[in-house]
């Protein structure tokens, strides 16, 4: 849930309830729900959500929520926030947990710093339990994150059950894929079928934010960390071992190769020390590694066929690799130390290739082209890899097209006496051809790019073994943060150009492109779809794109020049918004280039976000969109970009402006009230205390008429009719003033509720006097 502490502030009815519960305030509001602070009668508290009541009249929604309550009831209530009561029949639906004093671990983090020690590992073991419990009652969480893990005085308790799933239901929701990013598992964000692996990839994501203070898959946009997550390996900062090898092993990019949630329980409680180094001996295996009761790595886990590789080797070589030898420094691509180049990144020497009944590398018929693997799979509901027209054969004598941006180069030259280099299972000698596998093969190229050790011995094989003076060198240098899934494009795109443009299997014709990214609904929903627009939608990716020569290989320059400016313009007028108004200062606006790049592509869908008919927002949209409609394109995509990005800013803000404005004219009318109450009252009062002076002129009539006589006869009388007027004024005064306003007491209480009205009305004024800023201040923004 979104601003869990947050002290609420929207207005609702304070007798509200739900069941027993009386809402006191809200604490978080979701996608599909609200969470309030729930009291019972008898004084205990619970955590109470209500379904929002936009998804309260949709049967499915109900049906569903009904099952997350039936899925939560399932799980044991250690360490998790337990189930309380629940009505999914209600009006509205609710359920009540647990309520868990104690701030987020995101919180705790931000305010505190990171975890660690005993501190760090009890804090594994608590929310490793809590996931065992979780996946033992068929439950798959799926947005296990700092923020739904509460620190309670007796434990961390795992909560918000809110998108939790049975493992054997869909893998999506009507809405599209939920979850967050930085904490979401690669299978989560490409759409594929879900299973409790995805918790494990989280568990450990959570475990490198809890100790380092930042993600496991850090980056400035949305697209650069999906990107990591898909692409390369996690940054565990100053993560120690044991902890550190077993974190590894759950953010494995393949499920297959997690442990599971009892696997990983029994792996931290007998873990040693945080203080004791792993045995470093050639024969110990890591903590994520398979002698340790988890699926081995993957260079080590994959046996390649004796048929391909010499059956002497004795070590298990990964379907990538040719070699088995010591880590190549990242900033290298050339081996360490000297060693025979036809023997650094292959075992099968020319006798042992001959035994295996395969010609030896330099005996290959120079014109022979090795059969290329077919498409990898895909994940249903995903277009097929794109595989273009037909180009010539890789060994054709007719002119193939240069490196990227260069004219048609000569024939690619022969390689006979290189060593092979093995990938996907097929030998190589050819790196036009390796480059062809690859686009056809992505998750597998991927593999070798995101290890750095595989990328220097790709780099050693083309640059010391075929003597390659044209690839960009950087390539071959990336370290363990890099973006494997560019890697591969631009290495596609080098070798070779003349083969279509495609990225992960998807095509990228300009065509392609504007059938991507014809509907932005995924972007605006979750879908999975909206994964690969964001990632597509990088000007680096298309300007590699472009380099492929194809027909519109401009069009695609171009583009990503448009985007690249649209982006510019987007963060210029975010940045403009959140400096000069002040309540956009701590706004939260997602800036989507996939949106941008939609709005390029597609001109005429760069419409008004709609209101939803709530006023408010359709004010402030009214004022920003006025800026998209007088700029030019590209710089208008940008702009429409950030008023989509701000629509939950939009809506809260009209919330909040509803809530100052009716607050400031509920305590407005009360105080007015007030005064005029306590203005009568003090009239009435100064009337009673007149009355009461003036039945003193009784006892002075009859002073004077018994001291002097009949001489002052007229102003004996006068004394005496004031002294009556003023005896019957103070009892109709007294009288008034006891059924009108009171005894004393009251009075006095009335006075007070006037001072504290009046020290409301000043801070509501000026919040409301903001608000009216701000939109006058955006309507110059905007020039209206």
């Amino acid at each position: 849930m979104d601003g869990r502490n947050g002290s609420g502030g929207t207005g609702r009815d304070p007798n509200r309830t739900a069941g027993n519960y009386r809402l006191v305030r809200s604490l978080g509001r979701g996608g599909f729900g609200e969470v309030f602070l729930g009291e019972a009668p008898d004084g205990s508290r619970a955590a109470v959500k209500l379904l929002h009541a936009s998804w309260a009249g949709d049967p499915e929604m109900r049906r569903r929520f009904a099952t997350e309550v039936e899925q939560a009831r399932r799980v044991s209530g250690f360490c998790i926030a337990a189930i309380l009561d629940a009505d999914p029949a209600a009006r509205e639906p609710w359920i009540a947990t647990e309520f868990i004093d104690g701030p987020t671990l995101q919180e705790a983090v931000a305010q505190e710093g990171p975890r660690s020690g005993v501190e760090l590992h009890r804090l594994a073991v608590s929310t490793a339990t809590a996931l065992a419990a979780i996946h033992a009652a068929g439950v798959v969480h799926r947005d296990l994150k700092p923020d739904n893990i509460m620190l309670a005085p007796d434990g961390p308790r795992v909560i918000d059950f809110g998108i939790a799933r049975a493992v054997e239901t869909t893998s999506v929701t009507a809405s599209g894929v939920v979850g967050t990013i930085g904490y979401m598992a690669p299978e989560q964000l490409e759409g594929m079928r879900l299973t409790s692996a995805v918790d494990i990839f989280s568990w450990g994501s959570v475990m490198v934010y809890a100790a380092t203070g930042r993600e496991a898959f850090p980056g400035p946009t949305q697209a650069s960390r999906i990107a990591r997550v898909l692409g390369a390996e996690p940054d565990l900062g100053a993560l120690t071992e044991p902890l550190a090898g077993i974190v590894r092993a759950c953010l494995d990019k393949d499920p297959d190769r997690r442990p599971d949630a009892t696997v990983l329980l029994n792996r931290l409680i007998t873990a040693p020390a945080a203080d004791r180094a792993p045995d470093a001996s050639p024969g110990a295996h890591s903590p994520g590694t398979e002698s340790n009761g988890t699926a081995p790595d993957a260079r080590t886990r994959v046996s390649v066929d004796p048929t391909r590789v010499a059956s002497d080797a004795p070590a298990r070589v990964g379907p990538t690799r040719l070699a088995d030898r010591p880590p190549v420094d990242p900033t290298r691509v050339a081996p360490q130390v000297p060693v025979d180049p036809t023997r650094a990144y292959t075992r099968m020497a020319p006798e042992s290739a001959a035994s295996a009944g395969l010609a030896p590398p330099h005996t290959a018929p120079p014109h022979t082209a090795p059969p290329v693997p077919g498409p990898a799979p895909v994940a249903p509901g995903t277009p097929r890899p794109h595989t273009g027209p037909a180009s010539p054969p890789p060994h054709s004598s007719a002119p193939v097209p240069g490196p990227v941006g260069g004219s048609p180069a000569a024939p690619p030259p022969h390689h006979a006496g290189v060593p092979p280099y093995h990938f996907h299972g097929i030998r190589f000698t050819d790196p036009r051809d390796l480059a062809a596998a690859m686009q056809q093969n992505w998750s597998a190229a991927v593999q070798v790019f995101n290890e750095p050790a595989e990328r220097s011995a790709l780099g050693a094989w083309l640059i010391n073994d075929l003597g390659d003076t044209t690839l960009d060198r950087s390539l071959f240098r990336g370290h363990a943060n890099s973006d494997a899934n560019l890697a591969v494009a631009s290495f596609v795109s080098q070798l070779r150009p003349d083969l279509p443009p495609i990225f992960r299997g998807r095509g990228a014709t300009m065509a392609e492109l504007r059938e991507m990214f014809t509907d932005p609904r995924p972007l605006l929903t979750g879908a999975p779809l909206a994964n690969e627009m964001l990632l597509m939608a990088r000007p680096s990716l298309l300007r590699i794109m472009g380099a492929h020569h194809g027909g519109d290989s401009g069009e695609l320059l171009r583009l990503a020049e448009h985007l690249d400016e649209a982006e510019q313009a987007a963060n210029a007028f975010h940045q403009q918004l959140t400096s000069d108004l002040e309540g956009w200062r701590t706004a939260r606006v997602n800036v989507s280039t996939a949106l941008v790049l939609t709005f390029l592509l597609h001109p005429e869908r760069m419409v008004p976000p709609a209101d939803g008919g709530d006023t408010g927002v359709g004010e402030w949209v009214t004022i920003l969109w006025h800026r998209v409609r007088n700029a030019p394109l590209p710089v208008n995509a940008g702009y429409a970009a950030v008023v989509y990005g701000a629509v939950q800013t939009m809506r809260a803000l009209a919330e909040q402006r509803r809530h100052w404005e009716r607050r400031h004219g509920e305590v407005r009318a009360k105080h007015d009230s007030l005064r005029g109450r306590v203005r009568f009252q003090e009239r009435l009062m100064l009337t009673l205390r007149l009355c009461r002076f003036a039945i003193l002129g009784i006892p002075a009539g009859i002073v004077t008429e018994l001291g002097v006589g009949s001489d002052l006869e007229g102003i004996t009388n006068l004394l005496l009719a004031v002294g009556v007027l003023g005896f019957v004024g103070a009892v109709l005064a007294e009288i008034t003033v006891r059924i009108a306003f009171g005894g004393p007491e009251r009075r006095r209480q009335r006075h007070g509720e006037l001072n504290g009205v009046s020290s409301q009305l000043p801070p509501l004024t000026a919040g409301v006097d903001r608000i009216r800023a701000d939109l006058r201040r955006a309507r110059e923004i905007c020039g209206l």
